[in-house]
């Protein structure tokens, strides 16, 4: 037996009995896996812990005492794509429950060693909802992607886009990316912009951005990060959010055994560039009631 199955076994046939003993019970214990330390990975540890009413542990991959960390874990959550990607080679006990976080949806697309995830990324519909708020629901969204491929793997297909009021328009298609950047703005009333760091790189965001507000098109999204390079508005979810994620993933698979299929995170925040704003002459809702709002809207 390995110590992960006996610390299992002790814990079933053993534990109960020395509670019954003690009056106390063992806290669970959380396992972080991550491939470089970092603050902020301490801190989604502490903050994880402390609202699941559990013990944690941050380990980098390197580590040398890593088989032993997680032969005492009752929860491994991978930090980061690279800690999902590695995690094959961890030799992870099959019951272990394994969960993953900033993440994108990419990032463990074909990840079949995952009892569960948070996406790192705001759902598309979210943005969606997002711009309909800000601009009117009858405004026409266009939404740039490299092709029909990249999009089913990135969030979904053209058909559900659609439903969703917003026109795709692939690169595939035209001869290059300003082609169908230029028909998409005069097209639609603002650019949705999908999580794809290909597209929405450094080298592409000042073009995308420029060639929108000569036509005086807002970006919404894609992240929190490109607010500062010049997009109007996006959804996002901070630590303090992933880690209410993890509370609610650790406490209902921890009590039923039932994991959460991975999924993007319900908690969320609004970020607006102010002057982004001003210079399209919008008046912007306040981003609290703007939560609330598409909080409403998803519960629907």
């Amino acid at each position: 037996m390995d110590a992960w199955l006996f610390k299992q076994w002790f814990k079933l046939l053993v534990f109960p009995l020395l509670v019954g003993l003690s009056g106390t019970a063992s806290a669970l214990e959380l396992l972080f896996i991550t491939h470089k330390t970092m603050d902020s990975v301490n801190e989604l540890a502490a903050q994880t812990a402390a609202g699941s009413g559990a013990s944690s542990t941050v380990r980098v991959l390197s580590d040398g005492h890593l088989d032993s960390a997680i032969a005492s874990a009752d929860v491994v959550v991978l930090v980061g794509p690279v800690a999902v990607r590695e995690a094959a080679s961890l030799a992870l006990p099959i019951a272990l429950p394994v969960l993953a976080t900033l993440v994108t949806r990419e990032d463990i697309f074909r990840a079949d060693h995952l009892s569960s995830a948070v996406y790192l990324e705001p759902p598309l519909m979210r943005q969606v909802s997002l711009a309909h708020e800000i601009l009117g629901r009858q405004t026409p969204l266009g939404l740039l992607a490299s092709s029909p491929e990249r999009l089913l793997t990135l969030c979904c297909n053209e058909s559900a886009l659609r439903k969703m009021g917003v026109t795709p328009y692939f690169i595939s298609d035209y001869p290059g990316m300003n082609r169908a950047l230029v028909d998409l703005l005069q097209d639609n009333q603002a650019l949705v912009g999908i999580y794809d760091p290909e597209l929405f790189s450094a080298a592409n965001i000042k073009n995308i951005l420029i060639t929108a507000y000569r036509q005086n098109r807002p970006l919404i999204g894609p992240s929190s990060a490109y607010i500062r390079a010049g997009a109007l508005a996006t959804t996002y979810s901070d630590l303090d959010d992933v880690a209410s994620r993890l509370v609610d993933i650790i406490r209902q698979g921890s009590k039923s055994g039932s994991w959460p299929e991975p999924d993007y995170n319900p908690y969320f925040k609004v970020r607006y560039n102010e002057q982004v704003a001003r210079s399209l002459n919008l008046v912007l809702p306040d981003e609290n009631d703007m939560v609330t709002r598409l909080k409403d809207r998803e519960r629907r």
